[in-house]
């Protein structure tokens, strides 16, 4: 009796294990499903097979990014982005260099941007960044929010980034013009308005709209700053 004991212990103590490796194997099956799902188009029924994933298994990196990514897909940025950063305490690799990830802090600071909640767009474009330092569209938009904001010199250090990375796109130079003008800068500002045009004068009208339409964003921003200001006062 006493040499049948420990083997009864050892049993016990493996129960758990064909359980355990059961709720993986099934995690793992909504998971697949989840992705053949949101390849073919149905991002709903993606979601759904995430959502029965991660009710299996709450620590499942894989299933969030997957979530997020459909997410983002169905245009719920909050929710995306919420996946994304579970996904990153869990696997921070996983999100490292991932464009879609990158992509959801764009979008939702752009959103955040246009509405001149420039707090909460260079935020997002700050974690862009760190999580694609070589996209020169992130450098653009947060040089357009620092441009906004009334800081030029910030402004023209990642529009001079983004061209760095990509010296293709005529707004960066347009908006760089403005970044110029703004600080005294004429014959520089000239020169990138000049050089943005080259690239494609076809954009001329698009180019000033587009500026003007930024200028009317900065000169909003002046008349809040100045507002809080006084209340401050």
């Amino acid at each position: 009796m006493k040499r049948l004991l420990p083997f009864a212990i050892l049993g016990v103590l493996f129960l758990p294990l064909p359980a355990a490796a059961q709720r993986t194997q099934s995690a793992r099956k909504y998971l697949k499903h989840g992705t053949q799902l949101f390849e073919k188009g149905d991002i709903a029924g993606a979601i759904g097979q995430f959502d029965r994933a991660l009710a299996i298994n709450p620590k499942f990196p894989e299933a969030y990014l997957n979530r997020g990514k459909a997410k983002r897909a169905s245009g719920d940025l909050d929710g995306a982005i919420d996946d994304f950063e579970a996904a990153a305490e869990l696997a921070p690799q996983l999100v490292l260099n991932n464009r879609d990830v990158a992509q959801a802090y764009l979008n939702r600071g752009s959103i955040k941007s246009n509405r001149l909640d420039l707090d909460g767009a260079l935020g997002d474009y700050d974690r862009a960044i760190k999580l694609d330092p070589n996209d020169a569209e992130a450098y653009f938009k947060r040089g357009r929010a620092f441009l906004v904001e009334g800081n030029s010199e910030f402004a023209i250090a990642d529009f001079d980034r983004s061209i760095a990375l990509d010296d293709h796109n005529p707004l960066v130079y347009a908006e760089r013009g403005l970044a110029h003008r703004a600080k005294g800068h004429d014959t520089e500002a000239q020169k990138d308005f000049e050089h943005g045009l080259k690239l494609n004068n076809d954009l001329r009208l698009m180019i000033d709209l587009h500026l003007m339409d930024l200028q009317m964003q900065m000169k909003e921003m002046r008349r809040r700053q100045a507002l809080i200001h006084r209340n401050i006062a």
